[in-house]
């Protein structure tokens, strides 16, 4: 059996439990659906609860937020299948087989990662630089993510088994948002266990408005700082992952972190409004985390409850 586990926030994801049970009764594949809410907003808990009715759905609502690491693992110690499908609650299948893909592909490996994708563009401008970044960055075949197989693992469209999931976890040390993902491809590098790619996209819907995914980009660049404290011994394997740890370490082996905190504090929010225009520069985007990172690397005590208060400061420059 497939446990499919949806740890939702926010969002209205009975559409995609009914995907998800018509494809497995059209593909006659054993599957439950547990859906847990992590402490939404009373709109969506209304909404979302209806699946708590379907036939191998259950539903649970947590009365506080756990966090994206948390919920995953409470999802796995809940599962009953050999196999969990981890998929987050804004996306949809772009194959009407979706299921049948990954069912098909068990045999392979046991992780397997079916990708992400993007739609057309948005009408709307304040979804372009999110938009943008997804096709460009995110959304890849299988055949160029399975050259670095560990290193493109993300975690909102991926199956595994469940003995191997308990063997490395989702590392609860990690709160807030971004990058608990990334450390769960290195852990899974270092424990020696194959990632497969194949060619089974979810299309991503939540897009976010420029300015709130900057606040994203924002807690999520603390929290890769965090990362760095929280699992010390990884920080080679992590500067060898991520781009934006390899760039950074250079500019400041050349002495330059200094300066570049101080044009990022200058620039900032002539940056923000050339990335939140109608043709956001993705090159300009990454110079911009540059910036982020610069300005928090060397900053002692960062932690989640110091995120808005750091966004805040951000946005009053």
């Amino acid at each position: 059996m497939i446990s499919i586990c949806l740890p939702v926030y926010n969002y209205d994801i009975t559409d995609l439990t009914d995907e998800l049970l018509r494809q497995a009764k059209e593909s006659n594949i054993d599957i439950e659906i547990l859906v847990f809410d992590d402490f939404s907003i009373s709109y969506y808990k209304k909404r979302n609860a209806a699946v708590s009715t379907l036939t191998n759905v259950s539903y649970l609502e947590f009365d506080q937020n756990l966090g994206r690491s948390k919920i995953r693992n409470r999802l796995a110690d809940f599962a009953k299948g050999n196999w969990l499908l981890f998929m987050d609650c804004d996306i949809k299948p772009n194959s009407p087989q979706f299921l049948y893909n990954y069912n098909r592909a068990i045999n392979e490996a046991d992780v397997i990662c079916g990708g992400i994708g993007y739609g057309p563009k948005p009408l709307n401008d304040k979804l372009l630089l999110r938009w943008k970044y997804g096709v460009r960055r995110e959304s890849k075949n299988a055949s160029r993510r399975q050259m670095s197989p560990h290193a493109s693992f993300l975690s909102s469209n991926f199956m595994i088994k469940r003995e191997v999931f308990h063997q490395i976890r989702f590392n609860e040390e990690i709160s807030g948002y971004g990058h608990e993902d990334t450390l769960f491809g290195l852990d899974l590098k270092i424990n020696n266990i194959p990632v497969y790619h194949i060619n089974n996209p979810c299309i991503h819907l939540g897009i976010e408005p420029c300015f709130e995914y900057l606040a994203k980009t924002e807690k999520g660049i603390i929290n890769l700082v965090r990362l760095l404290r929280i699992v010390p011994h990884q920080k080679k394997n992590l500067r060898r992952n991520i781009k934006l740890l390899r760039y950074y370490s250079f500019f400041r082996s050349i002495g330059l972190a200094y300066p570049l905190r101080w044009v990022f504090r200058v620039f900032n929010p002539i940056i923000r409004r050339l990335l939140c225009s109608t043709k956001p520069s993705i090159f300009l985007f990454d110079l911009y985390k540059m910036g982020l990172m610069a300005q928090v690397f060397n900053k002692p005590n960062l932690t989640e409850d110091t995120h808005v208060d750091f966004f805040n400061y951000m946005v009053a420059e």
